[in-house]
């Protein structure tokens, strides 16, 4: 039995596991110190469950459709059944003990379950087209699986986290849709063998910084028993950090105040600069190979297609180079405590049988808004919204005041919900604050 193993497949087998180790090293001392080894094995048998899945739903699809264009292939019976498959697969895991987690958890450990789905992919999928490019696409594959997993980790969580319908599938599909569409991206160029050196890196960088951007924002939000001790979803909460923000931003103008210390970017750290240095001093010398002596290269590694000499000594050390140079330089408390332009905001007029309340609202997220009030209002009272964005009214907007709170200073708010999403306003409402950070923006420079 030993014997019928090749050397090839041994080394691929063996690259798979490093590209792993090496991946899950690089999220576990990256941003997620502290595991549960018992969580992280759960995660990973939840991943060899989700290969299972992947694999039947593609085998029955296949039985249904036996042969499909390269779009079909790369698209549907590969990317939208595997992320599927990991979907469940991470769904299972989170389901009954959501509560316990954070949005950070499900990045890191939908990580795992990704990481461990590409390696069952590839040593299940192993496919003799020549060793060199057997090992591009262990080493490329795994990755994107690993990150795909993280990202679905996270809308998962902020899906069970959610309570509005809107908000629940709209974060979710949003997330799944970009995982398939980079994945099929990757499979139809390896399928077509054409652009790989484009869309390898567009692949791979894109979803790293999807990710990182990801785990920014993930350090800000509460956990899930947090949001019940506060009696809120997880859109309501964002929704009123939101208001708190501009709010924050309004009396520290007026109290002369400078966030402007707190950046969207940090500087890398000194062990994360010299990795960075570590990966790419491979890159330079393998240009240097390619233009100096490329006659060496091809007596030296005579099976070793050029494209694939690139992609793997010029291009992956300098992915990897990148990668380490900014991962974790997004300041995470600039989402919670920076303001960069201006707030847009909008008068409304709220009406009931026997009142009228006239107020501000700084974000409209969907058809949810917070609103502060000179009173309180019953939970659940149905009410007739007046929405103003410069000269335009949009008049008699039903809906309902979710809560009515009082905050620690004695001011009152209303959380609102409209019946239906108003696209009118919301349209308005983009542009206007586009074309105001535009204006905000020379503005700024003049001052400067």
């Amino acid at each position: 039995m030993i014997a019928q193993i090749s050397i090839p497949s041994l080394v691929i087998f063996l690259i798979n596991f490093l590209t792993l180790g090496f991946y899950y090293s690089f999220y576990r001392f990256h941003f997620y110190r502290f595991t549960d080894s018992f969580l992280q094995y759960t995660a990973f048998a939840f991943s060899i469950f989700s290969a299972g899945v992947a694999i039947g739903l593609q085998a029955l699809l296949l039985n249904w459709i036996p042969s499909g264009d390269p779009f079909w292939n790369a698209f549907i019976h590969s990317a939208f059944l595997e992320e599927f498959a990991k979907l469940l697969g991470i769904y299972l895991f989170f389901r009954k003990n959501q509560d316990e987690f954070t949005v950070t958890d499900g990045i890191f450990y939908g990580l795992v379950l990704g990481g461990g789905f590409g390696l069952v992919e590839n040593i299940l999928y192993y496919i003799n087209t020549g060793l060199w490019s057997q090992v591009l696409r262990s080493i490329t594959a795994l990755p994107i699986h690993m990150m795909n997993g993280g990202l679905i980790g996270a809308y998962l969580m902020m899906f069970l986290f959610h309570k509005n319908p809107v908000f629940k599938w709209g974060k979710l599909s949003f997330g799944f849709l970009i995982c398939v569409g980079i994945h099929g991206l990757y499979n139809l160029s390896l399928f077509q063998e054409q652009d790989l050196l484009l869309i390898l890196p567009i692949c791979i960088l894109f979803l790293f910084f999807l990710l990182e951007l990801t785990i920014a924002k993930s350090r800000i939000l509460v956990p899930g028993h947090i949001l019940k001790l506060l009696n809120m979803s997880m859109e309501e909460y964002e929704i009123l950090s939101r208001h708190n923000r501009h709010e924050g931003w309004i009396q520290n103008i007026q109290k002369h105040i400078s966030t402007s210390g707190i950046k969207l970017l940090q500087f890398p750290t000194l062990r994360h600069s010299l990795l960075t240095v570590f990966f790419l001093i491979p890159s330079i010398l393998s240009v240097y190979l390619l233009f100096n002596s490329p006659d060496w290269i091809s007596h030296k590694f005579p099976d070793l297609a050029l494209q694939d000499y690139f992609a793997l000594f010029v291009m992956y050390p300098m992915i990897l180079s990148l990668m380490f140079f900014f991962a974790g330089i997004i300041n995470p408390y600039f989402f919670r405590d920076r303001m960069l332009e201006v707030p847009l905001f909008s008068s409304v007029d709220l009406h009931t049988t026997n009142v009228e309340e006239n107020s501000a609202i700084f974000h409209i997220q969907a058809n949810m808004f917070y609103m502060p009030t000179s009173q309180l209002f019953q939970e659940n009272t149905k009410v007739k919204f007046d929405l103003w964005i410069g000269l335009d009214c949009f008049v008699g907007l039903s809906g309902t005041i979710l809560w009515c709170k009082e905050n620690e200073e004695g001011n009152c708010g209303a959380m609102c919900q409209l019946d239906q999403i108003p696209y009118a306003f919301l349209t308005k409402w983009h542009f206007l604050r586009l074309k105001q950070n535009f204006k905000n923006l020379f503005l700024r420079k003049s001052i400067v």
